[in-house]
């Protein structure tokens, strides 16, 4: 990319860029023999502030590289085209579940035989103080400054910035390949919220209509996860219903009060928009492969919120560091991990142990 052009593309996108390469050659992929290959990429992305610094303050504000550099559209097609990769190339909006979303297409691609190999990401990067002054305008900010999910303080979601990308293929090809196999997505799928009581607010409904239907899609019900990776944003609004969710799902499993951890990495990081499905689901990754739960931040057992029905279900919030008792038969660890975008859009996806294969 020529200097020029760089300075005048979106740093998201730039940013996504080196994520994805690093991600290819941490996944063992010779990047000059994917030329021609059924490679896809699918990128969430969720707007992007720096074409209105680029007015304010470039000489350059009319050349046709702001245009190219600062469409969504070609946030995901531009490593495909520098890598000359074959397979659907798909940038996603629909807001926070936006990374979580992509993943979901990306497996369906791969289901469906459209594409061989998967790079999916997400990216967020506020570059102006206009985001922060239109979320703080809707109500959305945190006045204290700190991510607090599932706790009687929470005021508000922090925002975070952030690029996560991972690459996906067929559990029997990557085995074959000999590649390094982190998880296995054992389930996914996406719904809407349709009419709630505004358009970005939740729906408990269609929450828990979501989980139970991806469950069911793939075999599996609420008594084989071991632990809740939550959406979990620090709102007086949004954890409750998420919770109520849950709990719908999982009390007919009829497993003991305080038996599932749950957690939030926006508690650690903060709310990465685009980003925080693929924030949760590599926290989630990180818990299926070792065993340990890292600590969901900026909540106790005796500060928990008092209008998040935990009593009705079996949750309890991880607020400490803690290790998953062995799964029942001898089954790999799965955690599931919840995206929901102000858009409506919710994704869902269950992540399982990589099986083990002896040391060469």
């Amino acid at each position: 990319m020529p200097p020029r052009e760089a300075e005048l593309t979106d740093p998201q996108a730039r940013l996504f860029l080196q994520e994805a390469w690093r991600a290819l050659e941490h996944a063992g992929q010779r990047t000059a023999d994917l030329a021609g290959t059924r490679c896809g990429v699918h990128a969430g992305v969720m707007m992007n502030d720096y074409q209105d610094l680029i007015e304010r303050t470039s000489e350059h504000a009319r050349l046709a590289q702001v245009m190219q550099g600062n469409s969504n559209s070609l946030l995901a097609a531009r490593i495909a085209y520098h890598l000359d990769l074959k397979g659907p190339a798909v940038t996603v909006d629909t807001a926070c579940s936006s990374s979580l979303v992509a993943l979901h297409q990306a497996c369906q691609a791969l289901w469906l035989g459209d594409a061989d190999m998967m790079l999916v990401g997400g990216v967020t990067l506020y570059l102006t103080e206009l985001p922060h002054v239109f979320m703080s305008r809707a109500g959305m900010l945190s006045p204290t400054g700190r991510c607090r999910p599932f706790d009687a303080a929470a005021d508000g979601i922090v925002p975070g910035e952030g690029c996560a990308v991972v690459v996906l293929k067929p559990l029997s090809r990557a085995l074959a390949d000999a590649d390094p196999v982190h998880a296995v997505i054992r389930a996914s799928g996406l719904n809407q919220d349709g009419r709630t009581n505004g358009i970005t607010a939740p729906s408990a409904a269609s929450q828990a209509r979501l989980i139970g239907d991806t469950l069911g899609r793939f075999g599996l019900d609420a008594s084989g996860i071991d632990y809740v990776e939550a959406h979990g944003t620090g709102t007086p609004l949004g954890d409750p219903i998420e919770v109520t969710a849950l709990n719908k799902v999982f009390a007919p499993a009829a497993r003991p009060v305080g038996s599932v951890p749950i957690g939030s990495v926006k508690g650690n990081v903060g709310h990465t928009s685009a980003a925080a499905g693929l924030a949760g689901l590599l926290k989630a990754i990180g818990v299926v492969r070792t065993g340990d739960i890292p600590p969901s931040l900026h909540c106790t057992p005796h500060t928990l919120n008092p209008a998040i029905p935990f009593g009705e279900g079996p949750f309890t919030v991880a607020t400490e560091r803690r290790t998953l008792p062995a799964a029942p038969g001898g089954r790999p660890r799965r955690a599931s991990v919840s995206s929901f975008g102000f858009s409506g859009t919710n994704a869902y996806v269950v992540v399982e142990q990589a099986p083990h294969r002896p040391a060469p």
